[in-house]
């Protein structure tokens, strides 16, 4: 196995553990007259609940990865490359469609706001924590594809067999 097979099985596995984690963590956050309310990336969204889901999946994928230990470039790591980086679309997506989009109605609700404190002018904002699981979602799709794309050395043509134009000497 390669250091850079060994690195990019870590890597997907922690990506996948951080979906996994991230959506337990406050997602959102309002100040209100009465002070502050926040709520996890599941307590808000009711979507967050396919984030584990993806997560668990990363996390098989990289022990795949370090499973067979597949070199990059090759037909075993470029299926476990195209997987990862299904997986990741759809992580990316999710946290996305989650993040980006807090309805204001159902974080007020599930924080168990009195409709008095809602008369005024409040916004919710979006923690760090959903920033954090759309990255990692996205690590992980930028590891899935260095898997499938040999080195130097791996596969990949020389310099002296590179395409070259065709007025090159």
């Amino acid at each position: 196995m390669t250091g850079r097979t060994r690195a990019l099985g870590i890597a997907i596995m922690a990506c996948g553990v951080l979906l996994m984690a991230l959506p337990a963590l406050p997602w959102y956050g309002a100040s209100v007259p009465t002070g502050s309310a926040w709520l996890t990336g599941y307590g808000a969204g009711g979507a967050s609940w396919i984030l584990p889901v993806v997560g668990v999946a990363l996390v098989v994928m990289g022990v795949l990865v370090l499973w067979w230990s597949v070199p990059p470039g090759t037909r075993g790591a470029r299926v476990i490359g195209s997987l990862t980086i299904l997986w990741a679309v759809l992580g990316v997506a999710w946290s996305a469609l989650v993040a980006l989009s807090p309805r204001v109605e159902v974080v007020a609700e599930r924080a168990r706001l009195a409709d008095a404190v809602l008369a005024g002018e409040w916004a919710v904002s979006v923690l760090p924590a959903a920033w954090a699981c759309l990255a990692a979602a996205a690590l992980a799709g930028m590891a899935g594809i260095l898997l499938m794309t040999p080195r130097t050395g791996d596969g990949a043509p020389d310099d002296d067999e590179a395409l070259q134009p065709p007025d090159a000497p």
